[in-house]
């Protein structure tokens, strides 16, 4: 059984970020990390407004850097496979300013993982890390808990499985969420080819969908307002399927790996979305451990498994099963 500690929201006389060193504390467990280490963060899409915010990322920064002197500390975070504004390193990293993870406020410099192109490390058929993580010393993954449209929820696994690779291991995991179309209930808005970034819908007098050229970043369905396009109904068990194996072929190659949750402003949709906030759940509180499957097991069950679409523990199970870990764990107040 796995220790996670947790800082609950609900209760305490501090605020959650003056009770963050504690909690990075007993995470580390006296652990000198040393060499560079890479916190892998989602800075959220342009117009998002529920990322982790950066005082939170500020305040572990600063216990980082007091507890490991040897160490070079370095915020990241992976391109994406939809076009937004996190496509490319540049427009990434000015994203990340925008939201106000700049290297004078944190403390440390924002560094894409898969640089200028999508350079990666390949490590095994459809697995590619991103350069600077699999270059990195030890790995802090620090994810924001949400649902999601297509893996039912998101979290610690689904933070290493997309965020830690490039854009060709992305796409892999996405392959099996392209969408299903009912032309019997599209009204032809054209909102699918507005979003679309691939020219992989057409909207004429009626609907040409090329699934070829589609990546399955379910874009389209998010903007559906009939339900026209939709994934089919395995996709949600067979893409976290795929983020289980995805995680365990990136952290064999991460020589340390630790894991914070972020369980406050749970939303139905992962932070690229750009929409306006509707919460799933009142503010839980943080969640720590050096077990992947164990934190995100005691995520979902804090918030709630009826708050999410489908069934989100289908990945800690098959990460289970793939030897990342515990579902069984003790959960630890500090």
């Amino acid at each position: 059984m796995s220790v996670v500690y947790f800082i609950d929201a609900r209760g305490g006389k501090k605020p959650l970020v003056e009770r963050l060193p504690d909690l990075v504390e007993r995470l580390l467990q006296g652990e000198e990390l040393r060499g560079n280490v890479a916190l892998k963060m989602h800075f959220g899409e342009k117009h998002n407004e529920t990322f982790i915010k950066p005082f939170y990322i500020k305040a572990i920064v600063d216990s980082l850097k007091k507890m490991h002197e040897n160490a070079k500390f370095f915020l990241t975070d992976t391109t994406t496979i939809y076009k937004g504004e996190r496509y490319n390193a540049i427009d990434h990293i000015m994203c990340a300013v925008y939201h106000g993870f700049s290297p004078s406020y944190i403390g440390c410099p924002v560094i894409i993982a898969d640089g200028l192109s999508d350079e990666g490390v390949s490590v095994s058929e459809n697995v590619e890390i991103a350069r600077a993580i699999y270059d990195s010393d030890a790995l802090i993954v620090i994810s924001h808990a949400t649902g999601h449209g297509a893996s039912s929820y998101g979290g610690a696994l689904k933070n290493v499985a997309m965020g830690c690779v490039t854009k060709r291991t992305k796409k892999w995991q996405h392959e099996v969420t392209k969408p299903v179309l009912n032309d019997s209930l599209c009204n032809l808005c054209g909102e699918c080819e507005r979003v679309c970034g691939f020219n992989a819908i057409k909207v004429k007098e009626k609907v040409i969908f090329d699934a070829e050229k589609c990546i399955g970043c379910g874009s389209c369905i998010a903007v559906c307002g009939t339900g026209a396009l939709r994934t089919e109904e395995k996709a949600s068990e067979k893409i976290q399927k795929r983020i289980a194996f995805v995680a365990k072929e990136v952290l064999k190659h991460v020589n340390k790996a630790y894991f914070i949750n972020f369980a406050v402003s749970v939303t139905p949709f992962c932070d690229c979305a750009e929409m306006a906030p509707r919460f799933i759940c009142e503010d839980i509180g943080v969640l720590a451990s050096a077990d992947i499957v164990s934190i995100d097991n005691a995520t979902i069950d804090l918030i709630g498994i009826s708050a999410f679409e489908g069934d989100p523990k289908v990945q800690v199970r098959e990460a289970q099963k793939l030897g990342l870990g515990e579902m069984s764990y003790e959960l630890r107040k500090i």
